[in-house]
């Protein structure tokens, strides 16, 4: 009689099995790290703007109008206004568009994310604040400068784009 002991270890079916769940959980993690990863580029972005919303702000609060471009918002041109996934930013009537490429992801590449700014209707000495993407200024505000936002909703993060009724994401 030959005696058969229990070996340690998996199975070829059990691997294939672990294989196959660990697939399925890669296959549905690596999109949604490309949206987290596009998501954080845009708010770099957004970041590395303020110096500029400043200056808007500054020259609003001076002037009761917006700068009309680079120039007259008194900042840097475009070309000079760069960051690691950013080619340039461009002032057009206290819109900042920013132009995404250098390190940026490939599908960011090229894209342009607006930020306006937005004001109290019939109050000029009301503070002022921002809107970015495609993102509406709220009931009683009105936002300023052409959305330029050529980036998908689903690239934005939520601040930067308008939540229909229901959507969480």
């Amino acid at each position: 009689m030959i005696r058969q002991y229990a070996q340690p270890g998996f199975t070829l079916i059990e691997m294939l099995v672990a294989l196959g769940i660990i697939a399925i959980l890669a296959a549905i993690a690596v999109p949604q790290f490309a949206f987290y990863m596009n998501r954080e580029s845009v708010t770099d972005a957004v970041e590395l703007a303020e110096p500029i919303r400043e200056d808007i702000r500054a020259f609003y609060v001076q002037h009761q109008a917006f700068p009309v471009d680079n120039e007259h918002a008194d900042v840097p041109p475009s070309d000079k206004l760069l960051g690691n996934e950013v080619t340039g930013m461009d002032v057009e009537n206290g819109a900042i568009h920013i132009q995404f490429g250098n390190k940026a992801h490939d599908y960011l590449d090229g894209k342009t994310l607006s930020l306006r700014p937005i004001t109290v209707q019939g109050s000029p000495d009301s503070p002022m604040s921002w809107v970015c993407g495609n993102s509406r200024a709220p009931d009683g505000m009105t936002a300023h400068g052409r959305n330029r936002t050529d980036i998908k909703p689903g690239m934005l993060p939520l601040n930067c784009r308008e939540l229909d009724a229901g959507e969480a994401d």
